[in-house]
């Protein structure tokens, strides 16, 4: 035997140790249940010429083996994702033909062992993820041929090795997330090959190595969060490669000059420099032209730099996020920042901003038309995560594509003047919109409620007037609505999600009656409107008159109150069953018909308590979708945990993005999965739509998704965890062996890190049919035979 192969099963138990196979090349049992220690003495000396052992993804435990120093002609060891603890035995290194070795995701500690020098012929070493501490042994001029060093969420500290620098082929070099301190005294003329570099959250200090762009491939860079000085080096112009750059939170310098210095690279698409550049100092208002020819995203937030909106962000016609925000900056807002074609996210608040809001605002093609299409967006940035932080009291959200940016157009915290524009009404993607804290007058406009995707509305501390109108209510999806601290009057709205709005949010208005407020209290009238003493006799002579005219209209004004409020409320009524009244329609009349009722389709446990369930309903149970209630975001939207009023808590799936793309998600989710009943497949559960939005509703699956537990790192399931989460007994049979194992193809699948391979509804369906008839499922992409034994 060569080749032992049992990986991605179920296996559970020890690990095999085969017995006499001193010809085997290749050991690989990752991916299953195995248990207790690992035997190396045993692997190494059953078979003294194996090359490749894989043990990863397993429920491995213990101290960290000794016995691998046997196996003389070993190039790969993956250990990766299990329990190992204790420190690297001194026997390791003795495997001195080792090209890979793999550890990360254990519980390792200690320090990294000088003997590390042995390793001569090491390619990858992956040390993620443990616990290793003290500073790393200074022998890399031993491994010329490393091209990966990992070494990310570990506690290792002291100053960078010298001898890094000799390690000539090396691509990516991690150590984000340490305590690593000192100068980053690598010599980058050396390091030419490379291409990933993260030393983000550490200790480091000092000025950048203006060798850096002698990196000719380099298109990542992560400095952020450490405490660097000085000016952005100058032979940052010639870093031509470079595409992702974030150097926020550390004390750099010369804004200007960071931008003139960079302004120039053609690759650049994201630029992050928050929380620098803290002494004052201006944007640059020129010497910019025409730069910047690649860029998407530009955050420059809280920096305290003071100044115009400079008029050569203009030029920027690829830009989607742009990030001003805590700054200092005056001046009115431009009409050009509506002009971008691409900007969907504008945050420009906490600045000193005076005048009107632009009317080109109104007319932004990225809040209107659905942004984050192209073919670039698709590509996950991993390890440099984007932020968006609300304010300094609010933990920021962390987005891994640009495209899952919220739309927003966020202008809170200035000096605007004038009126709301009634053109935002025209933002039909648009979700947030934050006017707060300004010096906006006048009317809350009617026309917003146009802004039919809009999520949250903020108007507050401004001196707007007039009622609130009720044609907000048709705002199906505004989870966060405050208008308070103005001059509003009249009654609350009543109707649509207006009902679940706290208090709060309308508090400062003193003449504002209705839900949410006790009492309206009406504006003082004049009594004596001036004239003097021919004014009062005048008054008295006709007192008697006015009397009996008083009597006669009160008893004709009370007949009409009556009338005139009996056919008010039946107005009303009717209007809160309008939730969106401007439907378009869908060829299913089932869903046509009214479009706020929503569709249940009966299950084992709610056959029997099934009720109409309405599109409020849903509002009510999801805290008008409140970010708070977020447990996912799919492929098309949002998922929101909701309890109905039966008490079954429903994941509901709001879609969103292009129109187009998510009716046809809709169709193929409701027309396929509707008709499907299967163990090991979610079912749909209900669908409602509601003017152009669409709301899927799914049983709520208390641990989350598959695809959070199998990608998210912040999961704790490690792979034998993962594994174990399969029922012991389905291996009591054949044919639950075999259902196993082809359902975890179809998972796979389903998961896939590449979404564009990922199957469609149609396809899972076809999968399990297959899977029913007892056939395997024909994938689209190769997997591992998965069969299932049981020993």
């Amino acid at each position: 035997m060569r080749v032992f192969n049992v990986s991605n099963n179920a296996f559970t138990g020890g690990h095999p140790v085969l017995r006499g196979a001193g010809n085997l090349s290749e050991y690989d049992a990752s991916g299953n249940s195995f248990d207790g220690g690992v035997n190396a003495s045993a692997l190494c000396g059953e078979s003294p010429a194996v090359r490749v052992l894989r043990l990863s993804m397993n429920r491995l435990s213990g101290a960290f083996p000794v016995g691998f120093g046997q196996c003389r002609s070993l190039a790969e060891l993956s250990l990766d994702g299990n329990g190992i603890d204790g420190e690297l035995p001194d026997d390791l290194f003795g495997a001195t033909s080792l090209q890979v070795l793999s550890i990360h995701t254990n519980s390792l500690s200690g320090a990294v062992s000088p003997r590390l020098r042995g390793l001569v012929r090491l390619v990858r070493l992956d040390l993620s993820f443990n616990a290793f501490t003290g500073p790393l042994p200074d022998v890399f001029d031993a491994l010329a041929g490393l091209q990966e060093l990992s070494a990310p969420s570990n506690r290792l500290s002291g100053e960078l090795p010298a001898t890094l620098s000799r390690c000539r082929r090396l691509r990516v070099l991690n150590f984000r997330n340490n305590t690593l301190g000192g100068d980053i005294g690598l010599d980058f003329r050396a390091l030419k090959n490379l291409v990933y570099l993260d030393l983000g959250v550490n200790n480091f200090t000092g000025p950048i190595p203006a060798s850096l762009p002698e990196c000719r491939g380099m298109t990542a860079l992560n400095l952020g969060r450490n405490r660097l000085t000085g000016e952005i080096p100058a032979s940052f112009a010639a870093f031509t490669s470079l595409s992702f750059l974030s150097l926020t939170g550390n004390s750099f310098v010369n804004v200007t000059s960071a931008l003139r210095t960079l302004q120039g690279l053609p690759n650049l698409t994201s630029l992050v420099l928050t929380k620098n550049f803290h002494g004052g100092e201006a944007l640059p208002s020129d010497g910019i032209a025409g730069g910047f020819p690649s860029i998407e995203v530009l955050v420059i937030a809280n920096c305290e730099l003071h100044g115009a909106i400079p008029s050569w962000i203009s030029g920027l016609r690829k830009l989607r996020v742009l990030d001003l925000s805590w700054n200092r900056l005056a001046g009115p807002v431009p009409p050009w920042l509506g002009e971008l074609d691409r900007l969907f996210y504008l945050d420009i608040s906490n600045n000193s901003l005076q005048g009107e809001i632009p009317g080109t605002l109104t007319r932004m093609p990225g809040l209107i038309i659905a942004a984050g299409n192209s073919s670039q967006d698709e590509d996950q940035v991993q390890d440099f995560p984007f932020f968006m932080r609300r304010n300094t009291s609010v933990t920021g959200r962390q987005y891994n594509q640009v495209n899952s940016f919220p739309p927003s157009l966020v202008l809170s915290h200035n000096a605007l003047s004038g009126g709301v524009p009634p053109g935002l009404g025209a933002l039909t993607k648009v979700h947030i919109v934050d006017l707060s804290w300004n010096r906006l007058s006048g009317p809350v406009p009617a026309e917003l409620a146009g802004m039919t995707s809009l999520e949250s509305l903020d108007m507050s501390h401004n001196n707007l007037s007039g009622p609130i109108p009720a044609s907000l209510t048709r705002l199906s999806f505004l989870s966060h609505f405050d208008v308070s601290h103005n001059n509003l009057s009249g009654q609350v709205p009543v109707g649509g999600q207006f009902s679940t709005f706290a208090r709060e949010d309308f508090e400062g208005n003193p003449f504002l009656c209705g839900i949410h407020v006790k009492r309206c209290v009406q504006p003082k009238e004049a009594v004596d409107g001036g004239g003097g003493s021919n004014h009062r006799e005048r008054r008295s002579s006709n007192a008697g008159v006015v009397a009996a005219i008083s009597v006669g209209t009160a008893l004709l004004l009370c007949v009409a109150a009556a009338v005139t409020w009996r056919v008010w409320s039946k107005r009303r009524q009717e209007d809160n069953a309008r939730v969106a009244a401007d439907d378009d329609s869908l060829e299913s009349s089932s869903l046509a018909r009214k479009s706020t009722l929503v569709l249940l389709f009966p299950t084992e446990e709610s056959e029997e308590t099934l009720t109409t369930l309405t599109l409020e309903d849903v509002l009510k149970a999801t805290g008008n979708f409140d970010e708070s209630r977020i447990v996912g975001c799919g492929g098309f939207g949002m998922v929101y945990r909701a309890t109905l009023p039966d008490g079954r808590d429903v994941a509901v799936k709001r879609l969103s993005g292009d129109f187009t793309q998510m009716e046809r998600e809709f169709r193929a989710e409701v027309e396929t999965l509707s008709r499907v009943r299967h163990r090991n497949l979610v079912p749909l559960q209900g669908y409602c739509r509601a003017g152009k939005d669409r709301l899927l509703i799914y049983p709520f699956m208390e641990n989350g998704s598959l695809d959070h537990w199998l990608h998210d790192s912040s999961s704790s399931l490690t792979w034998p965890a993962r594994l174990g989460v399969i029922d012991a007994t389905v291996c009591d049979d054949k044919k639950h062996r075999e259902e196993a194992a082809r359902m975890l193809d179809v998972a796979c699948a389903c998961v896939s890190d590449n979404p564009k391979s990922r199957p469609t509804a149609q396809q899972v369906v076809e999968w399990l049919d297959a899977i029913a008839a007892s056939s395997s499922p024909r994938t689209d992409t190769e997997h591992r035979d998965n069969g299932c034994s049981c020993r």
